[in-house]
């Protein structure tokens, strides 16, 4: 059940994001990126495979790319396991996430299984408004 919000201006906008994992163990990065700044409401988390012992992490960080740990501006979600091919996690969060330009959500998949998969994120996004 979500959780009514306080803020909302604009509408809600979904975008789709891929995180691609090869065999090789190590740490994935995938950047929720938009030109100008937006609020993040939530965000879901699909994996098309299962990686016994994989762990999923959320950020919110200073930069669009190769951040590093100095950037990091809020830690969002941290060790969320990979339960199995297609089973989604669905983040609600109860405080949005206010993400101003030049800055993102950077979504980190830790592979250790070396397996190879997708894992499709789909976020929600407020205050951006898409006419097409």
């Amino acid at each position: 059940m979500a959780l009514p919000k306080k803020i909302k201006r604009g509408g809600a906008f979904f975008k789709g994001y891929k995180c691609v994992v090869a065999t090789a163990s190590g740490e994935y990065a995938t950047y929720i990126v938009e030109t100008a700044g937006y609020v993040l409401n939530g965000v879901s988390i699909i994996p098309d495979n299962y990686g016994a012992g994989d762990v999923m992490a959320i950020q919110h960080v200073k930069t669009t790319a190769g951040a590093v740990a100095a950037d990091v501006v809020a830690v969002i979600a941290t060790n969320l396991y990979n339960q199995g091919a297609y089973s989604g996690i669905n983040l609600d969060l109860s405080a949005v996430e206010q993400v101003d330009a030049g800055e993102s959500i950077k979504f980190i998949y830790l592979n250790t299984a070396s397996v190879a998969m997708n894992v499709y994120l789909i976020a929600e996004l407020i205050g951006i408004k898409k006419t097409a």
